[in-house]
């Protein structure tokens, strides 16, 4: 009886998490974003600023909280997340300028840090505890991208529908209701049956340095790519809206547009493992991989339809990316510290945004911002030359030493 019971509150893990990252994820305001910001009084400049506040806050928490995760429990991890979550989502009601803005961007920072890397480690780990034949827990990555990116969407499309009839305070009320619900769900979480690491810090992170730097070319590349090759696409999230704006398109359209370009992203996240297995890992990395580049030459070219299937580039190579790099990722980490490695990922990534993002916040407002979609052009060109090339080519050694099919080195350890 027992045991039953684990197997019930295990089961019920699913659902619950992937209810909690799509409400941290619906994100109402994020097809506005940026007019919203530039209405309490910011500059593109300060808008990258602010953003790079963000990554600072996540850069600082990210490792010590998915640490914080595999030593004291996923579970009160990501119920601090939660709490943290809906504090920074209610600092939006304080109409005073930056402070305001300034306080929920450091609110969701810890929070965003303390829910990612727990949250996947909690599902991944939850599935496979209770997978009897067909390992359940392999979908964990692309259950969970779905449901963030499935937020996304339907926020964009409510967020037309309400724009349409009421202002803009509206939404900000919605966001703060939708923000708090994370706690709903973080409360009735129950702790899969993992090991814990020990109270031995040094030990702790000597081991798991050595794990993921020494076994093995893949790991380590894998590792590479996921903490640098995101920066890639994610530059189009923040540059895009002024795409728009330059474009003259009304700001009800923005709303749609970003649903469609979140439903794109769903959609290849779902096929992305089918994808790998009928392009083979090589042909989707190069794919992932010169997709930005195409992208942001496409902004640069000022046009409304190239722009517009430029932004369905870095939205399709996310979804196919994401899901396959991650799944790789966790089938060669173990359970016990596989939250810290998750946050060690992010760390790289974070870095490397609160490093250029004002940088190019700058490019856009004193110099020209198709000056900037042509210089991050080439810095996603590099990050493929650097990042993704090596891993092709460490792929196909596999493949060759193996004898396998090139679909299986990237999923398969």
């Amino acid at each position: 009886m027992a045991a039953q019971n684990i197997q019930r509150r295990l089961a019920a893990n699913r659902p619950r998490i992937l209810a909690l990252a799509f409400c941290q994820t619906f994100l109402i305001l994020l097809p506005i974003i940026v007019p919203f910001f530039q209405s309490r009084g910011l500059t593109m400049q300060q808008v990258f600023l602010l953003q790079a506040l963000y990554g600072l806050v996540v850069l600082v928490m990210e490792v010590p909280s998915g640490y914080l995760a595999d030593v004291w429990g996923r579970r009160p991890t990501l119920l601090f997340g939660a709490v943290c979550n809906a504090l920074g989502h209610a600092a939006l009601l304080a109409d005073d300028g930056p402070w305001g803005l300034i306080v929920f961007e450091v609110l969701l920072g810890i929070g965003g840090s303390m829910i990612s890397g727990a949250d996947l480690a909690l599902l991944y780990d939850s599935e496979k505890a209770l997978a009897a034949t067909v390992s359940r827990h392999e979908q964990a990555v692309q259950q969970l991208f779905l449901a963030r990116n499935l937020a996304e969407a339907v926020a964009s499309v409510i967020c037309v529908v309400v724009l349409a009839v009421y202002p803009i305070q509206v939404l900000i009320v919605l966001q703060v209701v939708v923000g708090a619900l994370p706690v709903v769900f973080a409360i009735g979480l129950h702790e899969p049956p993992v090991r814990r690491l020990s109270l031995d810090h040094g030990e702790n992170f000597t081991r798991i340095f050595a794990h993921l730097w020494r076994s093995g070319d893949v790991l380590r590349q894998i590792l590479l790519a996921l903490a640098i090759w995101p920066l890639s696409t994610f530059y189009a999230v923040w540059l895009l809206q002024e795409h728009w704006q330059n474009q003259g398109i009304d700001l009800m359209w923005f709303g749609l547009l970003w649903a469609g370009l979140m439903g794109l992203t769903v959609l290849a996240g779902r096929v992305a493992l089918a994808t790998e297995r009928r392009l083979g890992t090589t042909g989707l990395l190069w794919l992932i991989g010169l997709a930005p580049v195409g992208g942001f030459l496409g902004l640069a070219t000022g046009e409304l339809m190239t722009g517009l299937v430029a932004a369905c580039l870095f939205f399709v190579a996310r979804g196919l990316g994401l899901v396959v790099l991650r799944d790789a990722f966790n089938r060669r980490v173990p359970a016990e510290f596989r939250a810290t490695a998750h946050s060690l990922t992010n760390f790289g990534f974070r870095l490397g945004f609160a490093a250029t993002a004002p940088v190019i916040g700058w490019v856009v407002d004193s110099q020209d911002v198709t000056m900037a979609y042509r210089a991050l052009a080439a810095a996603a060109l590099l990050i493929f030359i650097w990042v993704i090339v090596p891993l092709v080519r460490t792929a196909r050694r596999s493949q060759q030493a193996a004898g396998t099919q090139v679909a299986e080195v990237v999923a398969e350890p």
